[in-house]
């Protein structure tokens, strides 16, 4: 009986839908095919596109590199139906001949799907292979394969060894930038996850208030800040102030007391929660990278990420910044909405830091699904960033993974653009430094990045007429400065010189004053004026 009501049962008759496609997709090529059969399971065509072309027409997110204008990429095509439609750059891109030039977007008029994969030669010396595998289940990740002897800062690039696989974080020399957690790193995490997800709940209704009553156009500042770091913090709000800038939509996450007072005197919004901060040290770092440094970076992931969670759109800088215009019109404007983040380009091009060379101590964040991945996923990463003790090769990392995985479209504000110099310009670009000194660029904001500790960036800031604050508020608490009720908000008046504080150090390093007379900071440096 069950048969036979099963026979009855009769299921619809699959029916094939004519494929139809314009003629040009299946084009009639005589010729010499480019690539054996072997390979045309997925190699069928290609042509090459300049570099500043490609970049013009698809904006990738990460820096352009130089010698765009003279280098070309390569295009491949997986099937003849993404064949140009032009029939004369079809049969070229198709036949064994000389590779053709085309135009970016001639070039992917048919590619409904486009993989990119950005290849430079970090060691010119160094040997390197690609190898495109066809045929197999599709992968979005590269793997790398070196002959290397030895693990971690031990090992190196040895041509007599096998080839096997490594991380990204190996460099083409064979030492791997990549420090793994020890157990005090995931006992310091774990302690630190705790004390935040036992106290989110509270820390998100107390933050969500303050937040909506500062922010402007569901936007908000945000900045961290210890009692080492303290003056850099007035410096910012002098400087702004000295511009006419309105600072209302700036919120300070104070990681000590001492700040936390400071940012009042200011008139700053703050967030200071005693159980989450206590285990960040309230003297400045000695040097970039070090101990205290990695604890400082663990405040910044926090703070916003908290920010980010709660649905506002942000702006995270360091205390180093220095506003020229109002950042958020530039990330408001019509033609800067596409992507979710925007970092400054850091300048760096250590492989640690590719593809993005992105730099997190200055970027812009809007609020949606994607970029509370990469936060949440960043505060999750903790223990690697109290190991590696800085939190950018990290976050660069979670960039291209999330970029990858979720669409996050990141873009970093190139180098050798005018709008967002930092510190890399400072040091290494003396001729784009002389003409921001005779007032021929206009940046948006300057980050002095690029200091070995703070008091080369407090030298290096006087000497570039970016420094407010008179001696007497350096490393003072409020009330020191100002008595009873005045030490509420009333700092600026103290702690705030209507004009920059301009004092030579070095001879050898940009300055808007002459500073022949001074030593230099490099042996053998030459005077910038």
């Amino acid at each position: 009986m069950i048969s036979s009501a099963l026979d009855a049962i009769k299921c619809p008759e699959v029916i094939e839908c004519p494929q139809s496609k314009p003629e040009f997709l299946d084009p009639k090529l005589d010729s010499k095919p480019r690539f054996s059969s072997s390979l045309n399971h997925f190699l069928n065509g290609a042509v090459t596109v300049n570099r500043k072309n490609l970049f013009d027409a698809f904006d990738f997110g990460v820096p352009m590199s130089e010698s765009a204008d003279n280098q070309n990429t390569l295009v491949l095509y997986d099937s003849t139906r993404a064949l140009p439609s032009d029939e004369v750059m079809r049969k070229a891109a198709h036949a064994n001949e000389d590779i053709p030039e085309m135009d970016a977007l001639d070039a992917t008029a048919n590619c409904d799907t486009m993989n990119v994969l950005f290849i430079k030669n970090p060691q010119g010396r160094i040997r390197q292979c690609v190898a495109l595998v066809g045929g197999q289940y599709q992968g979005y990740h590269i793997q790398r394969w070196m002959r290397i002897v030895g693990e971690g800062p031990h090992g190196k690039l040895d041509q007599n060894a096998p080839l096997h696989q490594v991380s990204r974080m190996v460099t083409s020399i064979g030492y791997d930038e990549l420090t793994m957690p020890k157990q005090w790193h995931l006992d310091m995490h774990r302690d630190i996850m705790l004390t935040y997800l036992t106290h989110l709940k509270e820390m998100q209704n107390e933050l969500k208030s303050t937040l909506k009553e500062i922010a402007v156009d569901n936007a908000v500042v945000v900045m961290t800040v210890n009692k080492g770091q303290s003056e850099l913090l007035i410096n910012f709000v002098c400087s702004a102030r000295a511009r006419g800038f309105n600072l209302k939509n700036v919120i300070l996450f104070p990681t000590d007391q001492f700040s936390k007072d400071l940012a009042d005197g200011l008139g700053l919004a703050t967030f200071y929660h005693k159980e989450l901060t206590k285990a960040i040290p309230s003297e400045e770092a000695a040097r970039y990278g070090d101990s205290t440094f990695g604890h400082i970076m663990m405040a910044k992931v926090i703070c916003v990420q908290l920010v980010n969670e709660l649905g506002y759109d942000m702006l995270f800088q360091d205390v180093d910044v220095i506003w020229y215009k109002n950042p958020f019109e530039y990330f408001n404007a019509p033609g800067s909405k596409q992507f979710d983040v925007y970092f400054q380009d850091d300048g760096n091009r250590q492989e640690r830091f590719a593809p993005y060379a992105a730099n997190s101590g200055f970027y812009f964040v809007r609020s949606n699904n994607r970029s509370k991945l990469l936060f949440r996923s960043m505060l999750y990463q903790g223990d690697l960033v109290l190991a590696c003790r800085s939190h950018q090769q990290v976050l660069i990392s979670l960039l291209a993974e999330i970029n990858n995985y979720a669409g996050l479209t990141v873009k970093v504000l190139n180098r050798d653009e005018d709008d967002f110099p930092s510190g890399y310009h400072y040091h290494m670009r003396k001729d784009w430094m002389r003409q921001m000194v005779d007032g021929k660029k206009d940046p948006v904001v300057f980050h002095m990045c690029w200091t070995l500790n703070k008091i080369n960036k407090l030298e290096f800031m006087k000497q570039m007429g970016m420094w407010y604050v008179p001696d007497k508020c350096v490393g003072r608490e409020p009330k020191e400065i100002v008595s009873g009720s005045d030490a509420k908000n009333g700092l600026i008046s103290e702690c705030c010189s209507a004009e920059p504080l301009n004092k030579c150090y070095y001879r050898d390093k940009p300055s808007v004053i002459p500073c022949k007379d001074s030593p230099p900071k490099d042996n053998g440096g030459r005077s910038f004026w």
